[in-house]
Parts: structure tokens; sequence; C-alpha cells
């Protein structure tokens, strides 16, 4: 198994049309809903539950890979057999890949209004590759260098370099960690929302993109036309137009009935996909449960477009949000070795928890060394130079 979620995510600010001063913590903070299809220049404090909702979508996919398995990878034991209550809630942690999209289409709508085409694209460049490039190297080094779990693919140098480009799977090429895949499908909806960028976005620009997705999605499998199934992604479309319909929500600052149209929508044919999701990834659960737990992350994105959890300002969550993409790119090539080599002599839980603590330790300092000194060094190798005054 995200993008970032991505698993992925940027910074959760949210435009407005006037500049606005940090919110009091002590106290609920006051919102500034722009005009439909005013392009705000300035910035409105962080969304910051969605950082908090990010890390808890990151662990639950931490969870699914140490805990959900039925073999004997990586505890060398059966998951059930160490942690029999545990195992049966780890099953549904696939889900924190669905509620990456969900939240990748809020914030990449709100992050792209407003923007160029470059811009768009240089802030997904800086926000997904340097955490990534780094994560392909580590991930390459544990695999030739770390323990080794059975029927573990040998990493070569050219593995690891097609890894680089983001674009593996495209290529015919596996991933050197099975978490890549859905960056690739976070990569083929910056693609198509591009078009929407490239015009401009406004409200009716952003609902009718919703509206065609949508439709796209269901004529894709019918047409026969591989490469239009691959650039729609019709498994996974609902999601992110999801994503998107709950950010027009925040901006009109109430809930519309088009609006209402295009979530009714997503969620209808969210729930067709479901059983094909869940059998082609293996998610041999109970499909009643799973559909109930999305419509939850429905109703927590409907709470969170209609700012009824803004007061949520914990002085946490920035960090949460910050190591969830890291956390997500590294805990399975790193995690998995770790248990496999050492957990019979630490003992079942006490791995358990020290991996996710390590982990975590990782993708903060990854945060730390990686993408705050190489981020802003990139961006200004991306950035054209101003023209010379004469």
């Amino acid at each position: 198994m995200s993008d970032r979620l991505v698993l992925t995510g940027d910074h959760v600010l949210e435009p407005a049309e006037a500049p606005q001063t940090a919110p009091d913590l002590g106290r609920r903070p006051q919102r500034v809903w722009p005009r439909r299809g005013a392009a705000g220049a300035a910035r409105a404090p962080r969304i910051a539950v969605l950082d908090g909702l990010r890390l808890f979508a990151a662990l639950s996919v931490v969870l699914f890979h140490y805990l959900a398995g039925s073999g004997t990878i990586p505890w060398q034991r059966t998951a059930v057999e160490l942690f029999p209550t545990l195992h049966k809630v780890a099953g549904f942690g696939w889900l924190g890949v669905v509620f990456f999209f969900m939240i990748s289409g809020f914030v990449i709508c709100m992050s792209a209004w407003g923007k160029s085409l470059q811009q768009f694209w240089q802030g997904r460049i800086l926000r997904l590759f340097p955490l990534y490039w780094a994560a392909v190297v580590l991930a390459s080094a544990a695999a030739r260098l770390g323990p080794q779990t059975p029927g573990e693919q040998r990493v070569t140098i050219g593995r690891m370099l097609t890894n680089l480009t983001m674009l593996q799977e495209p290529l015919g090429v596996n991933g050197i960690d099975n978490v890549y895949w859905t960056l690739w499908v976070e990569l083929r909806f910056y693609l198509i929302f591009s078009l929407v960028v490239l015009l401009g976005t406004n409200h009716r620009r952003v609902a009718n993109f919703c509206w065609l997705w949508a439709l796209g999605s269901v004529l894709a499998p019918a047409s026969g036309i591989h490469l239009l199934d691959q650039l729609l992604v019709p498994a996974w479309a609902s999601f992110f137009i999801a994503g998107m319909a709950f950010h027009l929500v925040r901006r009109a600052g109430r809930l519309e009935g088009e609006t209402l149209g295009i979530l009714a929508l997503s969620w209808l044919l969210m729930q067709h996909w479901l059983p094909a999701i869940m059998e082609g990834e293996g998610h041999g659960i109970n499909w009643k449960v799973c559909l109930a737990a999305i419509t939850v992350m429905y109703v927590v994105m409907g709470l969170i477009a209609l700012g009824k959890l803004d007061w949520i300002q914990w002085r946490w969550l920035p960090i949460a949000g910050a190591i969830s993409y890291p956390l997500y790119l590294v805990h399975q090539s790193l995690g998995v070795r770790v248990i496999w080599r050492w957990n019979e002599q630490w003992g079942a839980w006490p791995t358990l928890l020290g991996v996710i603590a390590g982990a975590m330790l990782i993708a903060w300092l990854l945060h730390r060394l990686v993408e705050r000194p190489l981020v802003p060094l990139l961006r200004r190798l991306l950035t054209p130079a101003a023209p010379a005054s004469r």
C-alpha cells in the first residue's frame, strides 16, 4: 500500500480571503469563509484534525501489515496465535488507505486552489519525492544488508533506480516496498486533476470534474480501453471525489444540493467497488463492517468540512501530520525485518511496541533531516529565476 495516504498530503492549511492571526488555542477558532470561486492568496490556520487523522490512518496500515496476515511472516508464528484480539482489529487496517485517499482529495483540491499548473506540480514534487527517495534508499539498503524474510525478491541496483522514478508499476518493475502502489494511484489523481488546475480552480470546475470523473469511472471498465481504465482508477476514484466534494463544502460553508449529490454518488459507487477492492487486495473480512467504517469516514470528513472539528488544535497534531507520510513509507520495509529477526528474543508485545515506536522515530528523523533541509533547496532549483532588471 500511498499519497502522503498517503497514504500523502500537504501541511494542512486552508485558503482564505484575508490574512488571519494564529488561533487562540483556548477557544474555538473563528472561520473566514471565502466567496465561491475566490482564490485567496493568504492562508488560514491549519485544519489540525486532518494531521491527526493522517497519523491514525498510517498507524492502522502499520498494524495491518504487522498483524493481519495469516502466515508466519513476520512473526515466525501466526499473528492470530500471538495477538488473537488485535489480529482481528488489524484486519481492517487496510481501510487507512481509503482514508488517505479521501483526505488527499480534500487537501489536493485545497492546496491547488488559485495555483498555476507549475506551482501545483512543484508542490506535489516537493511533498512526495524527497521523503520517497530517502525511503527507497533505506529500503534497498535494508533488503541488501539486513535480515532476509523467506521468499523475498532480490533488490538490484536497476530495480532501485527505477523505483526512484515512482513509475515502477507502469514500467512493470516490482516496488522495493509493497506500500508504494498507492503512490501510483495518487500520481494518476494529480495527472487528471491537472486539467482543472490548468483551467483555473473554482467551484464550478471542480464540481464538473467530480461529475465527469465519476461517470468516467463507470464507463472506463466497459470501454475496453486499458489506458482509460488505468488513468481513471475506477475502483479508487470515489474516495478522491468525496474528498474534493468535502472541500467544496468547506469553501461554501454549507452543504449544498449539488455537492450532496456528488457525495451521494461517490458513496454509491464506493459500495459497488468495495467487494472487488477487498477481493483484489486479499481482505477476507466482513463487507458490511468495512462499508460502515467508510461511512463513518464520510461523516467525519463532513464534520471537518462544516468546521465542527475546528476546535481541535492540540499542539502535537502538526508533528503527527509531518511523520505520517514517512511512517507509511518505511514501516514495512524496515519493521518486518526487525520483527522477523528479533521477536523471539524480545517477546511479541515488546517487539510490536518497540518496532512501532522505532518506525515513528525514523519517520520523525526523515522529516527533520531529509524533508526540512532538502525541500527548500529543491524549491529554489525548481523556481524559475526572476528576469534581470535593466
